[in-house]
């Protein structure tokens, strides 16, 4: 017993001892891995490889750490435009080239990179791009460079936009589930999937407008950048001209044919290396850790609240919009006094309308504190997305951000077909109100249920209304016009009253400066991500290897694009509350 205590204690030296050896070799190792990293030379090239996804702030999305072998972290739309503009005036950096086959970023990002590269070309530095083969948007964000190469096996994929929707309600009717549904706006198609076996007339309409719309931005863009007429671009989409290479070049889709050696040599010649040394790239990750993207500073702030992803009630995970993680967050910026204007910046489908109407009030408030609300649209504001920034000073949208979609539904799956005839359960029930069972998957709604639950759904929408009604100063007979869940692009709101302005980001931030009166400020970013390192370290040790982010289990990019997929119907069949979303997030190739 006497030798026990001085054992125990030992051994619990020892095992403090080794817990801080590793510590300290895992700081070494950063320390080491940062000095490794700490420069880098003189006629250096910035590669970007801008094929992920782009959240709209560094750090606000969920995805797996590069501390236990991840992923690189994602960087934010406005950092990466911010790095590419200190990399223009950046002596050290020659130019950019960007090596991009596919991408999985938004049609409104794609504008506001372009729009960025295109400032950075005014250096009088250089802008390739290389690629094996281009997907229409790939292509479409290349082509702002000076020169286009390509692989000579390799094809540009430029054919037009289009859109296949699945249709649910055959697979629904043959294994017995009816989707009780109840919507209000005729151009509400979220719901069609699980009602219809095709696209009604409304939807049909508004997407055909929409994709149009698209294309005619996409078209604009490449005429510009490419020297390429419209009608030459419709007949190359026309005829699929860019399918192989050489037929790309010949129509003058790229300039050169070029394997990835050639590229090379053509790149040493450009910055005078000599033949066979190495090139002297920077990744996009490393010069954030490098360059110099400091903003003016003051006591004077703006906020730019980024309001990205799905809107879902009580949700505190990353990249998801909810009432819980946002009105603390906005009550604190409400009362800085430091704080003398606010940038709403929204890339969001929609989703809950409770969560959307409580984070509406909040922002209200901010108002009504004296702090304008600018809202800056990014690839989609769109249903309970456009409800939360309907009360803002002023609407900033892109030309092809997917907006509008004013409408609400909701749905819930009636199986009891499925229950009782297809598997043999039946339920069998005692209440002692009407009520009491009612509003479940396993038992039948009655007309007065199903009474009730869409007039809960005519009352949101007609909230929802008179939110965008007092917003944007408009008769609400006038608001029901261009409401009826339909989507509109940027810019198509702007001529019908629901866009004041197009432009970007950063557009947006100017113009809440001249409403705040102020000319020197510092630019704060919400909601803040922080933690300290041993929460880090602890979190990442018990993920480990056989947790990873689901995505990771999939080996191609169709895979994941399943998976993506199956989650947005999840995200819909969430929806026994009334919400406010558009149907699917568009994939635009």
């Amino acid at each position: 017993m006497k030798s026990f205590f001085p054992t125990f204690f030992a051994s619990c030296l020892g095992v403090f001892a080794a817990f801080a050896l590793c510590i300290f070799i895992l700081i070494g190792m950063g320390i080491s891995g940062m000095s490794k990293t700490n420069s880098y030379s003189d006629n250096s090239i910035l590669k970007l490889s801008l094929e992920n996804f782009i959240p709209e702030k560094t750090g606000n999305v969920s995805q797996q750490s590069i501390f236990m072998g991840g992923q690189d972290e994602s960087l934010g739309l406005r950092t990466i435009l911010k790095l590419i503009e200190a990399a223009a005036i950046d002596e050290k950096i020659v130019g950019i080239v960007i090596e991009n086959n596919n991408t999985s970023i938004g049609q409104a990002t794609i504008l506001s990179l372009m729009e960025g590269l295109e400032k950075f070309k005014e250096s009088g530095k250089f802008i390739y791009s290389y690629a094996d083969f281009h997907s229409q948007s790939s292509y479409m964000l290349c082509s702002v460079a000076d020169s286009m190469f390509i692989n000579p096996q390799g094809g540009v994929d430029l054919k037009g936009y289009g859109a296949s929707i699945p249709f649910f309600k055959n697979m629904l009717d043959k294994v017995g589930v009816e989707m009780e549904i109840f919507y209000a706006g005729n151009f509400k198609s979220a719901t069609e999937p699980f009602r219809l076996t095709e696209m009604s007339e409304y939807n049909k309409l508004q997407t055909r407008t929409f994709l149009t719309d698209m294309k005619d931005i996409m078209v604009e863009k490449l005429a510009a950048s490419r020297k390429l007429t419209p009608v030459a671009l419709d007949s190359i989409m026309t005829n699929y001209d860019g399918r192989t290479a050489k037929k790309a070049k010949t129509v003058g889709l790229v300039d050169e044919l070029f394997y990835k050696d050639q590229f090379d040599d053509f790149l040493r010649k450009r910055t005078g290396i000599e033949e066979g040394k190495k090139i002297k790239y920077v990744s996009l990750s490393k010069y954030n850790t490098l360059a110099d993207t400091e903003e003016s500073s003051g006591k004077d702030k703006i906020a730019i609240i980024h309001a990205e992803g799905e809107i879902i009630y009580g949700s505190d995970e990353s990249g998801i919009i909810s009432e819980k993680k946002y009105l603390g967050m906005l009550t604190k910026i409400r009362n800085d006094k430091n704080i003398k204007a606010v940038v709403l910046r929204v890339n969001s489908p929609g989703g809950n309308a409770f969560s959307s109407e409580v984070i509406w009030r909040e922002l209200e408030k901010i108002k009504e504190a004296g702090k304008p609300v600018i809202a800056s649209f990014g690839d989609y504001a769109a249903s309970g997305g456009y409800y939360i920034a309907a009360g803002a000073d002023r609407i900033v949208a892109e030309p092809n951000t997917l907006t509008g979609s004013i409408g609400v539904f909701m749905m819930l799956p009636n199986a009891t077909k499925l229950l009782n005839e297809k598997i043999g359960v039946n339920f069998d029930t005692i209440k002692t109100h009407p009520f009491a069972t009612g509003f479940s998957p396993v038992v039948q709604l009655t007309d007065k249920e199903k009474a009730i639950l869409q007039e809960s759904t005519l009352d949101i929408y007609d909230l929802f209304i008179e939110r965008v009604s007092t917003g944007r100063k408009m008769s609400v007979e006038a608001t029901k016009e261009i409401a009826q869940g339909r989507v509109w692009t940027g810019k198509r709101g702007k001529e019908i009253g629901l866009v004041d302005e197009l432009g970007n980001l950063e557009d947006a931030i100017k113009i809440a400066s001249e409403k705040a009166n102020i000319t020197s400020y510092k630019v704060v970013e919400y909601p803040t991500i922080e933690e300290d390192f041993f929460s880090t370290l602890i979190r990442e040790i018990s993920k480990g290897k056989d947790t990873e982010d689901v995505t990771s289990l999939f080996v191609s990019k169709e895979e994941r694009k399943l998976y993506e997929q199956y989650q947005q119907v999840k995200g819909i069949l969430r929806c026994k509350e009334p919400n406010a979303r558009l149907p699917f997030l568009f994939e635009f190739n």
